[in-house]
């Protein structure tokens, strides 16, 4: 995980909505108002999924998720 930004807000709603409803047809994927501690998760899901290349970065608005297939 890599930090990008200052201060930021998390929000619990868009983090829970990150963890159960989350595309996996488009990379990359900005997840607005997720919390920082939610990435090892998203990470785990990825690599359950087949995917490779797979790296969360940590912005100012929330996360951004790379991922190859």
């Amino acid at each position: 995980m890599e930090q990008t930004g200052g201060t930021r807000q998390s929000n619990l709603k868009a983090t829970v909505d990150a963890l159960l409803g989350m595309s996996y047809l488009r990379f990359p994927q900005i997840l607005n108002g997720v919390h920082p501690l939610v990435a090892p998760l998203i990470m785990f899901r990825l690599k359950r999924r087949g995917y490779s290349n797979c790296r969360v970065e940590v912005a100012k608005s929330g996360l951004i998720v790379y991922a190859d297939r």
